[in-house]
């Protein structure tokens, strides 16, 4: 009777092993499963914290540029202030495009000419390019040729750009309204 005693304990002992490694082994399985899930999970957390990262940094590029086209705005709203308060409206002044490409023009032109660029209160200029230089090589700039000899050579000129002016219809003190009836006044249309 001593033989099925053993023989009985080694079947239990047995099962019971054989039920401790399922259970280990379901328990392996179960965590494999949770680990695999919960790493997917840690890479679409990552993924939306990128996501979120990115978004938060366009939208402080589009705050900044908010900003700036904030001051911009009050900037040309302060610069129209200032303008209108010095009598400068856009309706009062037109524009002429100059476009001289290497013209000979003779001394007292040339002088006339760059007179005729400077600015003053009723006249702007705008130059894109502005050369002058002589056609001669025995000629200085700002030398003239005594006339005895012989007539002094053109002077090249190349002025490329605007000239802003004062319309007629405006005064330089007085607004366009104020211009406008003061043409119609005078018996002129505006």
């Amino acid at each position: 009777m001593n033989a099925p005693n053993p023989l009985s304990r080694l079947r239990q002992s047995r099962r019971i092993s054989l039920m401790v490694f399922a259970l280990s082994l379901l328990a392996l399985v179960a965590t494999a499963v949770w680990f695999i899930s919960a790493r997917s999970a840690l890479a679409d957390a990552y993924g939306l914290l990128g996501n979120a990262r990115q978004a938060h940094s366009e939208a402080q590029v589009r705050e900044q540029e908010a900003r700036l086209k904030v001051e911009q705005a009050r900037s040309a709203r302060d610069l129209l202030i200032a303008a209108r308060a010095q009598g400068l409206q856009p309706s009062g002044w037109g524009e002429r495009l100059i476009g001289l490409q290497q013209t000979q023009l003779n001394r007292e032109d040339t002088a006339a000419l760059l007179g005729a660029l400077g600015r003053s209160r009723d006249r702007v200029t705008g130059t894109d390019a502005f050369e002058v230089s002589v056609t001669h090589p025995e000629e200085g700039l700002f030398d003239v040729p005594e006339a005895r000899n012989r007539i002094p050579a053109p002077l090249s000129v190349t002025v490329r750009g605007s000239v802003m002016f004062r319309t007629a219809g405006t005064d330089a003190g007085m607004p366009a309204a104020d211009a406008a009836s003061a043409t119609a006044f005078n018996g002129a249309t505006p």
